[in-house]
């Protein structure tokens, strides 16, 4: 099983394999969720499209469910707003967001016991974050009354279902755990 504790100024996550792998798999998955597509002339991807980049282009609402809990709409009840705030932002969210899980792959790449700086600590836990997100979205899970009915009629779950919902509570408890550790590291230093 998964521990994860202080050394130093550091964070040490440390993985079976089968943990390590599942997490490289998923990881995986949402960077390709993520992933900058080109325009629909098959033109250059917005990470070399300045125009993207200053927010000049229009960029339509995500037809993923699990896509568009990651980048919402500013105002549901209003389309021109949202849509004026999708090209305002959605470049730089994506990246940040990318971004995150790039430094959780780097992680995981480099074996079973990870060291973690504070900052990398914190990419890890926004990158759990929106993975658990997705993970949500794709059990039904948009409430806490969705997610206290999934775990009470788990026995009636499919298989597949069954293993995304364990997946959720092993990826929740990594971000519990950094979150904990990271927190009791700060206070202890505020106390010196």
């Amino acid at each position: 099983m998964a521990a994860i504790d202080a050394r130093g100024d550091d964070v040490v996550l440390r993985l079976e394999d089968n943990e390590r792998s599942l997490m490289l798999t998923v990881f995986t998955d949402l960077s390709a969720l993520l992933a900058e597509d080109g325009d629909e002339d098959g033109d250059r991807p917005d990470s070399e499209n300045w125009e993207a980049r200053l927010g000049l282009v229009d960029r339509p609402r995500p037809d993923d469910p699990a896509l568009l809990r990651l980048l919402p709409d500013v105002d549901p009840e209003d389309e021109e707003r949202s849509a004026e705030f999708r090209r305002l932002t959605e470049f730089d969210l994506k990246q940040a967001k990318s971004h995150n899980v790039r430094i959780v792959l780097l992680g995981l790449s480099k074996g079973t016991e990870i060291t973690l700086t504070h900052d990398e600590v914190l990419a890890w836990m926004k990158g759990l974050n929106d993975l658990r997100l997705v993970l949500a979205v794709r059990l039904g899970i948009d409430t806490e009354e969705a997610q206290e009915e999934k775990y009470a009629h788990r026995e009636e779950l499919s298989e597949s279902e069954d293993l995304t919902l364990t997946l959720y509570d092993f990826l929740t408890w990594v971000q519990d755990r950094l979150t904990t550790t990271l927190l009791s590291r700060t206070q202890g230093e505020d106390d010196e």
